[in-house]
């Protein structure tokens, strides 16, 4: 309907503009008398009319929502949401909330940064389905989040500051996507994963590359073998685990359709166990190949820091040195 409408519109002005170009045409003697040429007379220029701003108060509200939500959490909590009434209740509808994404950056509290996040869930009313969490997880605020968010289906958490991963993990039976970086997984949580998350297709596990050989990864690598099977997507950026782990992962995930081993520093893969990588994973990555295009390349020191455009992880923490008190 909108493209007739559109075509419509355009055909009358053609034929608007074709009318008046017609009425411009005088007839002009010459000096054969029998015959006369027509001539185009053009038209004076007009000035141009003043652009008509649109109030972006008047937007319709999926728009505006739409808009509100790529401002982020703290603009839309401390600024957004003061600028009228309209706004406001917008702000405070839970279609608002079902992305959220976190960052304490330097200089920020982590206390104020939770106190916010634990304000945007409760908005979501359940209905959050993606949360990104960097720098300020901790046990309290992640037992918050599985408590009030049974409808998550992406879990993004760079540094973690508790112990009870396994636990929130319990509750989050609709996960499909969990990100953990620099976050160390024991085997209970990768059971509780494979027990209660039974709907996990991608799982991240990324950490900052040492160059040592860690028997406790390879307990963590046949965890995840045993017991998330179907697992697609697997990222194990700066492993330590061996041979060992890589071979029960094969084993065990037959699904996996990508596996990137980036900056994995203690495999051998000159043998049949690169054959049957490059044979059964469709997108493989080996540990000297390129991380471009990896968000969290600034974790690895022999990575150009100009390239990243991420977030910048080692930034020192912030004071904890005021609250956030929402302003409901």
């Amino acid at each position: 309907m909108y493209v007739c409408m559109y075509v419509c519109m355009h055909l009358n002005l053609v034929f608007h503009l074709l009318c008046e170009c017609v009425s411009e045409v005088t007839v002009a003697s010459t000096s054969n008398p029998r015959k006369r040429k027509m001539v185009l007379v053009p038209k004076p220029k007009q000035q141009p009319q003043p652009q008509t701003t649109r109030n972006l108060l008047e937007l319709p509200s999926d728009l505006t929502v739409n808009i509100l939500q790529r401002i982020g959490v703290v603009d839309v909590l401390e600024n957004a949401q003061k600028v009228c009434t309209a706004w406001r209740e917008i702000c405070k509808d839970p279609a608002m909330w079902t992305v959220v994404s976190m960052v304490c950056f330097s200089g920020q509290s982590r206390t104020t940064c939770q106190e916010m996040c634990k304000h945007a869930v409760d908005r979501s009313q359940g209905q959050l389905v993606d949360l990104t969490i960097v720098d300020f997880c901790n046990d309290e605020l992640l037992q918050y989040v599985a408590q009030r968010s049974s409808q998550l289906r992406r879990l993004e958490i760079v540094y973690y500051f508790g112990q009870t991963l396994s636990e929130a993990l319990k509750k989050l039976s609709l996960l499909e996507e969990l990100i953990l970086v620099n976050i160390k997984m024991s085997q209970k949580d990768i059971e509780a994963v494979g027990c209660n998350c039974l709907l996990l297709k991608t799982l991240v596990l990324n950490e900052e590359a040492f160059g040592f050989s860690d028997d406790e990864e390879d307990v963590v690598a046949v965890a995840i073998g045993k017991n998330i099977p179907n697992l697609t997507h697997l990222e194990l950026i700066g492993n330590s685990m061996t041979n060992v782990g890589l071979q029960a992962i094969l084993d065990g995930c037959c699904h996996l359709e990508s596996l990137d081993l980036s900056r994995c520093f203690n495999f051998d893969l000159k043998g049949d166990l690169r054959k049957r990588c490059l044979r059964q994973i469709r997108c493989f990555k080996a540990p000297d190949d390129s991380l471009v295009g990896c968000r969290y390349q600034q974790m690895y020191p022999d990575f150009d820091d100009d390239d990243d455009d991420y977030y910048d992880y080692y930034d020192p923490p912030g004071v904890d040195d005021y609250d956030y008190v929402p302003s409901d």
